[in-house]
Parts: structure tokens; C-alpha cells; sequence
């Protein structure tokens, strides 16, 4: 078996033939679908079960509602492809999505996909890479990948529009965490591409995410940075367990109070940082000497509780570093712009 597809659903009754309608149109035809029922009250469970009847590729699996991260994981624990992609259970695929995955997996443990939203009103808008990490390889393209996944990225964060290697999620024993309302899928990603010898990129939208009231997507609830503390400390203790801390303290502490800005602007990381950040960021088992210089005086100001003091200055190039990345995305945008 080539790929496992595994599909989570909940009250996907609207969507999800179409769903797997594209999923089994594909032009490369040696895989199997895994469709994992999380306690629906409509009829997704009916309606994935008469498919199976109709085409012996999908396998359904059921469960009482525990959520998207445990339906991904029970069917990682079904799956027999060389390599796992997701698909959610109201979205489409384009019929060569796999053939081209697969095209590019040589050499990669992770590939990725352009992708687009798109609505029932024909509103369509397309992602894909904002900085060329695509370009480096070895350790350098990890680093590149991670910092994204570390800031939010909207290619590289979410679960579906990619190909894992198995054998690396399986050996690493990586899975989706549970109990996490959000960034769930960066955190999976992110310590996929930290296992992985690297990253293919594929410039062409095979996965379309389909908009709608009831959309993962379109949930959030309470503010910006207490919506993702759940991550901020999941993160933490993955990259501690991994080992990486040290070399992405910076990255780590630049996400969390980021979100604390988005919260309150300047005068929020001010006021908030001793209280809300602080507590959050690595300090006594920091082996200092893996750090690099810039990482080990942030880790001083804040021990001080000096970072406040500096971060004007921070924020200042911060937002210089990102309207130049605007700039730059903009200007490639014609030329690279996927179809």
C-alpha cells in the first residue's frame, strides 16, 4: 500500500461524498481511505459506510466524539500506506494530488502542497510559501521550516495538503496531541519536519479547503494569547523532549509574545509579559552553551525582567523584518504563483 488517506469526521453529512468522490477519482489509484467517524449526530457514518459498500478502498472506522486530533490518531494507528496524508471530510482534492506528492517524495520525508480556500460564492484565494525555505536543504531547510511553524505559517501549519512518511511519525512516535482546540496541526508538523531529513514543495494547488459557517477554520474563541498558552506549553515540552529548545528559544519566545501584541498591541506586551509570557519560557535546564549569543542576552533581560524594557526596539525591527517579507511575497507573486 501506497498512501494511507485518512479522512476525520464530524457532522460532515453536506460534504462528505463529494469529499470522498475526490479522494477516489485520483489518477494514481494505490491507496487506501481511512474514515474516522467522531460521534456524528447527522448521517456521515451512514453515508461512509454505503461507500465502503461501493468501493473496497475505504475502511470506516467510528468512535464516541473525542475530537479531530484523537480521530487522526486512530487512524494513523490503522494505517498500512508507505506514506499518511489527511483530508477533512468537507474539503476536496484536485485528481492528481497524489501523483504529485508522490512525484516529489524522493529524497523527502515530508511533501507539501500549495492549497486554496474557496466558498459556495466563488470567492477562491490561494496560499502558498511566503519566504523560499524550499530553496535550502539538510539542517538549513529544517531550521527555515521550523522557525515558520514556530511563528504560524499558512502553508506549513496545517495538517492537511501534505505527505508524511510513516515510517518517520511511527519510529519518532509523533501524533497529534490531544485536548489542543488549536495549532494541534503546526505542533504535529512541526515535529515532523525536526524528525525528517527534509521537505519537498510541490507549486501547484492540489488540496482546496472549502469555507463555511462551521468551519475549523473559522473558530476562535477568547483572546488571541490565551487561546494559544495549550501550545505555547505543548510546544515547550516537545522541544524539550526533542532537545531543540536551546536552538529555538528565541523563535519560542518571539510566537508567545507575539500574541500577547496581537492582544494589546505594545502597550499589552508592556503590561503583560512579567505576568503571562514569562511563566511560560524555559530557564533553569537551559544548557546555555547550545544557545547563540543573541538567545542566551534574551534569556538574561528576561531573567532581569528587563525584556519589557527593550522590546520597543524589538517590536521596531519585528515589524520592519515583516513588511520586508510582505514586500518580497508580493513581488514573486506573479512569477510564482501557483495554479
Amino acid at each position: 500500500m501506497t498512501i494511507s488517506v485518512i479522512i476525520p469526521c464530524y457532522n460532515a453529512a453536506a460534504y462528505l461524498e463529494d469529499c470522498l468522490r475526490a479522494v477516489l477519482a485520483q489518477s494514481m489509484r494505490d491507496f487506501e481511505v481511512i474514515v474516522i467517524d467522531d460521534g456524528s449526530k447527522d448521517d456521515t457514518l451512514a453515508i461512509a459506510q454505503r461507500m465502503a459498500r461501493e468501493d473496497s478502498r475505504i475502511r470506516v472506522l467510528s468512535q464516541a466524539n473525542a475530537g479531530v486530533s484523537a480521530a487522526r490518531n486512530l487512524g494513523l494507528e490503522h494505517a498500512l500506506g508507505e506514506y499518511v496524508t489527511f483530508v477533512d471530510g468537507d474539503d476536496l482534492i484536485t485528481e492528481d494530488a497524489f501523483e504529485r506528492m508522490l512525484a516529489a517524495a524522493q529524497g523527502a520525508d515530508m511533501v507539501v502542497c500549495a492549497h486554496e480556500t474557496f466558498s459556495d460564492d466563488g470567492k477562491r484565494e490561494v496560499f502558498w510559501p511566503e519566504t523560499r525555505w524550499m530553496d535550502l536543504t539538510g539542517e538549513a531547510q529544517k531550521r527555515a521550516a521550523a522557525l515558520r511553524l514556530i511563528e504560524g505559517d499558512s502553508i506549513l501549519n496545517i495538517m492537511c495538503n501534505k505527505l508524511h512518511r510513516r515510517e518517520v511519525l511511527e519510529r519518532e512516535g509523533i501524533r497529534l496531541q490531544k485536548g489542543l482546540k488549536i495549532a494541534e496541526d503546526a505542533l504535529f508538523n512541526l515535529e515532523a519536519v525536526l524528525a525528517g531529513r527534509g521537505i519537498a514543495y510541490v507549486n501547484h494547488v492540489t488540496y482546496r479547503y472549502r469555507m463555511h459557517a462551521q468551519s475549523a477554520m473559522h473558530r476562535t474563541d477568547g483572546s488571541t494569547f490565551d487561546v494559544h498558552t495549550p501550545w505555547f506549553a505543548a510546544m515547550r515540552s516537545m522541544l524539550e523532549r526533542r532537545g531543540c529548545m536551546e536552538a529555538y528559544y528565541t523563535a519560542y519566545l518571539d510566537t508567545i509574545v507575539l500574541r500577547l501584541y496581537k492582544d494589546g498591541g505594545l502597550p499589552g506586551v508592556l503590561r503583560n509579559f512579567g505576568a503571562k509570557a514569562k511563566p511560560l519560557l524555559p530557564d533553569a535546564d537551559l544548557k546555555t552553551e547550545r544557545m547563540s549569543a543573541g538567545a542566551r542576552l534574551l534569556r538574561a533581560l528576561v531573567g532581569a525582567g528587563m525584556y519589557p524594557v527593550v522590546y520597543p526596539a524589538i517590536w521596531l525591527i519585528q515589524v520592519m523584518k515583516r513588511k520586508a517579507l510582505a514586500a518580497r511575497c508580493r513581488l514573486r507573486r506573479d512569477k510564482e504563483m501557483p495554479r
